[in-house]
């Protein structure tokens, strides 16, 4: 196994290109450039994905056949989610499997239970429910649902590790300010919407790097003959 000062450094190295498009696009959405704001943000989770492959192949190491499966089927749903959200119900359904990718990559990957501390979203979904209900008109069934899946996806996040937890509490701070953003006249400033795509960004990342933690290094091929 690599030194840990070693990984971390690869870390670091695989995920620059994910860390200057993500800069950009943050700097963007906060100085109110829409273009750039909006040209940027299909690439973030493509470089996040792309930094994933490089940290296997620069540290030698491999995540076992159905998590890399997992990893990359969230990542791309988040991507397509990401893209498609101008249309609310196309992208929180992209949104959506990408959650239930994560929690079955969770189930698989991870084999501790969820923290006991992962009840309080209950208390958090009926809270942000209650808030947003009279809201959300139509859409009410539909965040709730959403709502539910998200809070299971943070709660899987408890069985992995300090990483996937920061990932999914992330998720659920980026997802309830968006919420209130979408529905209600609450984080409408250039500088909360910057707040809100920075938590889902660093959610992203964390997730990646708590599931890269369970890559086991590769075998060294033998030589014919040897």
């Amino acid at each position: 196994m690599s030194p840990p000062a070693a990984r971390v450094g690869t870390v670091a190295l695989a995920m620059l290109p994910f860390l200057a498009i993500s800069a950009v696009h943050l700097g963007a959405k906060l100085a109110g450039a829409v273009a750039l704001d909006q040209a940027t943000k299909g690439w973030t989770v493509p470089a996040l994905a792309l930094g994933a492959i490089l940290t296997l192949l620069i540290d030698r190491r491999r995540l076992r056949p159905r998590v890399f499966a997992l990893l990359f089927t969230a990542l791309g749903l988040s991507w397509l989610g990401d893209i498609t959200l101008a249309d609310f119900v196309v992208g929180l359904s992209f949104f959506l499997v990408a959650h239930l990718a994560y929690i079955v990559l969770f189930h698989l990957a991870f084999h501790r239970n969820a923290s006991w501390w992962s009840l309080g979203l209950v208390f958090w979904f009926a809270g942000l429910m209650l808030a947003l209900w009279p809201s959300l008109g139509a859409l009410a069934p539909v965040v709730a649902v959403y709502g539910v899946v998200l809070g299971l996806m943070a709660a899987f996040s408890t069985r992995g590790n300090t990483f996937t937890m920061i990932g999914g509490t992330l998720f659920v701070a980026s997802d309830s300010l968006l919420a209130f953003r979408l529905f209600t006249p609450l984080f409408q400033t250039p500088p909360e919407d910057t707040l809100i795509m920075a938590f889902y960004l660093a959610a992203q990342l964390f997730l990646v790097i708590g599931v890269l933690r369970t890559a086991t290094a590769r075998e060294p091929r033998i030589r014919a003959g040897a």
